[in-house]
């Protein structure tokens, strides 16, 4: 799905996409599966960029990173960007790339770059939900609910362990074999 960024009036204008409308079904498929989804974005003009804000929210099946119990963890994630023309580069220029990742900005929007008057919502949305995914999700807000009881099965599968360990080394059952013959 392609949005013309020419067409859109000085007021702005609103986007939805969800699992019925089917505009990002087949972008989305691999990463929420048929789980229903709810795209919403307003794009409006700034001059010479455009600014988009809006949300995204879904849902995914997955297992806890502490417990490995089944989750349905909420993806979620708030839209806040900054769309700016890509400069055409030229052959012999150079550009200095300083640190990315500024922390004093963290709250306020982001740039995205775009090379034509087409801006693909696909990826961009396929990207910002794969981003909303955390790296170890938990079935719990603040801690993992099922910890406790995974932790119980471990020493009980310990102990039992334990016990059923013959002592020495199993080369030597076999002497105390020949020693009982004699």
């Amino acid at each position: 799905m392609r949005i013309n960024l020419n067409e859109i009036p000085a007021d702005g204008r609103s986007y939805e996409f969800n699992r019925q409308t089917g505009e990002l079904n087949e972008a989305l498929s691999d990463l929420l599966d048929k789980n229903q989804y709810q795209v919403e974005l307003y794009i409006k003009p700034m001059g010479n960029a455009f600014e988009m804000k809006g949300k995204i929210a879904s849902r995914k099946q997955t297992l806890c990173s502490k417990c490995g119990f089944d989750i349905d963890l909420p993806l979620v994630q708030n839209v806040k960007e900054i769309l700016i023309e890509e400069p055409k580069e030229y052959r012999k220029d150079q550009a200095v790339h300083g640190n990315g990742a500024v922390d004093f900005l963290a709250d306020g929007p982001s740039v995205t770059h775009y090379r034509s008057p087409f801006f693909n919502v696909d990826d961009y949305v396929h990207e910002a939900f794969a981003l909303a995914e955390p790296f170890y999700p938990e079935c719990g807000v603040n801690d993992c609910k099922n910890l406790k009881e995974v932790e119980d099965k471990l020493k009980e599968l310990e102990i039992s362990s334990a016990m059923k360990q013959k002592v020495g080394h199993p080369a030597f059952s076999v002497l105390q074999k020949l020693k009982g013959k004699q």
